[in-house]
């Protein structure tokens, strides 16, 4: 279940975010999927403030955050975010639709991030060309997502959710899978009907077209239980980025770190010593 913590808020362009920061040492931000909200860091978070100044925030409308009610770019508001706490070039922890946000970070500031550690991680620019099948690839995740959408619109909130599970979250049991059904629910107006990413707005080309110009280390992770399209799609990113790699974890779904979160905690653990002896 969602472990309730005292957060703070931060002004943002057009209303206020939440956010939580403990510990000391080198920083970690922890960004969230969209079908979740900073909940999903339960475990982790108090577990890395040991030796990081660690941060989770909830992107606009989840959790504790103002719904954006006009245009808004989310990489604004993390931007804002690491100002704020003077954080300097933290690693960033990026899933699915926050790993979209870390990228777009990295681009138009590079001298925010010291690393990029992406969960499954989606992309401004994604097309049906940058993975071998293409369209056909997505059939499983079309076919889950209309049949979520259309259980939301009948009201049917249960279903919605279960539609769900089984397209990211089939992996999940116990209180892992009911946490993830509380989050589903505290924020489905910004899982079924997009309340605030109908709002946002874009700077500059979309990352699929400049790949190439991000610099810090990157590393990817990626479910075999995932969304069968995602692991193509963290493919094409390590293909355009330089030296980054990809890790395919077994049992692992969309959820990774509520899934598998042993593996998760060593590939963060290693993936820190590796940015620390690169001195960045």
């Amino acid at each position: 279940m969602a472990t309730a913590r005292a957060s703070q808020t931060l002004d943002v362009f057009g209303g206020k975010i939440a956010y939580e920061v403990e510990g000391s040492g080198s920083p970690i931000v922890l960004l969230h999927e969209g079908i979740a909200d900073r909940h999903m860091w339960n475990r982790e978070f108090p577990l890395l403030a040991r030796n990081h100044r660690v941060v989770r925030y909830d992107l606009r409308g989840y959790g504790g955050s103002d719904p954006a009610t006009s245009d808004f770019y989310p990489v604004n508001d993390l931007i804002a975010l690491i100002d704020h706490l003077r954080m300097e070039r933290p690693l960033i922890v990026g899933p699915s639709i926050g790993g979209k946000i870390a990228l777009d970070l990295t681009i138009a500031q590079p001298d925010k991030v010291g690393g990029l550690l992406l969960i499954a991680p989606g992309y401004s620019g994604m097309d049906y060309d940058h993975v071998p099948g293409g369209k056909s690839t997505f059939e499983r995740d079309e076919r889950f997502s209309k049949a979520a959408a259309d259980a939301w619109a009948a009201g049917n909130l249960e279903e919605a959710t279960e539609h769900l599970r089984q397209l990211w979250a089939s992996a999940l049991t116990g209180s892992a899978l009911d946490l993830f059904r509380v989050m589903v629910r505290d924020n489905a107006k910004e899982v079924f009907e997009e309340r605030s990413g109908q709002h946002e707005r874009r700077d500059g080309e979309p990352a699929a077209a400049r790949l190439k110009e991000i610099r810090v280390p990157t590393r990817i992770l990626v479910g075999d239980r995932d969304n069968p399209a995602m692991p193509h799609c963290a493919n094409f990113l390590a293909r355009g980025i330089a030296g980054a790699s990809v890790q395919l974890v077994p049992g692992a779904d969309h959820l990774l770190n509520l899934s598998v979160p042993e593996t998760f905690d060593a590939a963060l653990s290693t993936f820190v010593s590796v940015i620390r002896s690169r001195g960045t």
